[in-house]
């Protein structure tokens, strides 16, 4: 059942407070092919230094300024930007009610959403996945002997693009579990 998320993103600075810069989130089953349903999110920079306090960092925005032009304007144009709570509530209906959650270097990813998410919610629990659901591509991909580049190649820092190759790879990771008998075949 493809019921999984994969979240990816691009930010500027590695601290759980730090603006965010876009969100990729896709769901997929992780014993299944492909990717079933893909989300991008373009918070508002101003929206999270001026109201939200969130960090930005010199050395990361140092390694921005020497990215491609390309990677730059997907990162920190205007285009399509919305407010952080917004955001977060179109987060929130996309991964509610899912199996797990994953990222690529957990707790990354997942550790900057949540901290977002409860920044923007007036919701009691405002996460929504359970602490025990959240799973690092990291560990899969090493115990399996897989990698990223399993997963194409990468041309620029686009999160949801970037969130769909890490599920694949997830995808490929899992195949060889099933065939190798180390976990249940999809029914």
């Amino acid at each position: 059942m493809a019921n999984d998320i994969m979240i990816d993103i691009e930010s500027l600075d590695t601290t759980p407070d730090c603006v965010i810069l876009t969100i990729g989130a896709v769901r997929f089953d992780p014993k299944g092919m492909g990717i079933v349903e893909r989300l991008e999110l373009r918070p508002t920079i101003e929206d999270q230094t001026e109201i939200y306090n969130r960090s930005i960092n010199e050395d990361t925005l140092r390694w921005w300024s020497q990215q491609s032009p390309e990677a730059l304007e997907e990162a920190m144009g205007d285009n399509g930007r919305e407010s952080l709570a917004d955001c977060m509530e179109k987060l929130y209906k996309f991964c509610w009610n899912r199996r797990a959650v994953w990222s690529h270097g957990a707790p990354f990813d997942v550790v900057v959403m949540e901290s977002a998410l409860r920044q923007t919610s007036s919701r009691p629990n405002p996460i929504p996945w359970p602490f025990y659901t959240v799973r690092d591509t990291r560990t899969l991909f090493e115990v399996t002997g897989v990698n990223l580049k399993d997963g194409g190649h990468v041309t620029s820092h686009k999160a949801v693009e970037d969130a769909e190759r890490q599920a694949i790879v997830v995808q490929k990771a899992y195949t060889k579990l099933i065939k190798a008998e180390l976990v249940p075949a999809p029914r």
